[in-house]
């Protein structure tokens, strides 16, 4: 995946994204740096955090344990978490950022609590 399709796919799930930082592969064993080098991941920095995406093998990695969201975004029989998910198409990847999105829209604090 390349820094252009995941800032298209924030964007198409109506996430705003701040800062795009390339990291290694997460999947890939160290042994396979060719693999490594070829698939980047990728760390964006959004409104409700830092999200990490990018391919495993068939799948498209999205992490998001660094928000405050803790809720899976999909009841599609994916691998699955509170802080993560498997997208099997760009097309989910961009359903579960949305979920997500409106997940950490309801999560936030109010700026001036009452």
């Amino acid at each position: 995946m390349t820094e252009e399709q995941a800032r298209a796919l924030f964007l198409l799930a109506g996430i705003d994204v701040s800062a795009v930082f390339k990291i290694e592969n997460d999947y890939w064993p160290s042994a396979y740096v060719e693999a490594r080098q070829k698939s980047p991941w990728w760390l964006l920095k959004t409104e409700y955090g830092l999200i990490r995406i990018g391919w495993r093998k068939r799948v498209i990695s999205i992490d998001w344990t660094d928000t405050s969201v803790r809720k899976p975004v999909t009841e599609d029989d994916v691998t699955k978490g509170g802080t993560y998910v498997h997208a099997w198409t760009h097309a989910k990847a961009v359903e579960y950022l949305a979920a997500l999105r409106r997940l950490a829209i309801t999560n936030l604090e109010p700026l001036n609590p009452a």
